[in-house]
């Protein structure tokens, strides 16, 4: 009942936003509802890694025959060779065949005068990212590329 709701919700505020916003309103209250989807999409991933290893953890756990582990195990790894395998194999083969993105003429970006190292250009901190970094795509992600000091850091600097 809830889900209808709010769907019912959404498509009232989306036809009134679209009578009643210009084309530039339109596109930053599009930024802003973006926030929201951003965030519950992050959120959503941030909790497959540990669902996944409680899964497989338990079942490992209630699994009382060794040597059914070891099977279960060898069959795993073999899927995942297979698996792993077949998909890079069809995605060199769809490569070669429609060659994407070789119409692109894409400039490497330009070098320091002093250094010769090319330097990354950045942008300006802005709402929506700030909010958005707030909530990391996972805990390990969060960990290994210390986002909060990150996040920090570009604010106070600006």
């Amino acid at each position: 009942m809830w889900i209808m709701v709010g769907l019912v919700l959404g498509i009232i505020v989306g036809f009134g936003l679209n009578q009643t916003l210009d084309a530039a309103q339109k596109t930053q209250a599009g930024e802003y509802f973006s926030i929201v989807t951003t965030m519950f999409l992050r959120l959503i991933k941030m909790i497959i890694a540990p669902l996944v290893f409680a899964t497989l953890v338990s079942g490992i756990a209630h699994m009382g025959d060794t040597a059914a582990l070891g099977r279960v195990g060898a069959r795993t790894i073999g899927w995942f060779l297979g698996a792993t395998v077949v998909s890079l194999s069809l995605g060199l083969v769809l490569y070669h065949v429609f060659e994407p993105a070789s119409g692109l003429n894409l400039a490497p970006p330009a070098a320091d005068a002093a250094s010769g190292i090319a330097t990354p250009q950045g942008k300006g901190l802005n709402l929506k990212d700030f909010i958005t970094n707030l909530v990391p795509t996972s805990i390990f992600d969060a960990m290994a590329t210390n986002a909060i000091w990150r996040l920090y850091s570009s604010y106070t600097s600006a």
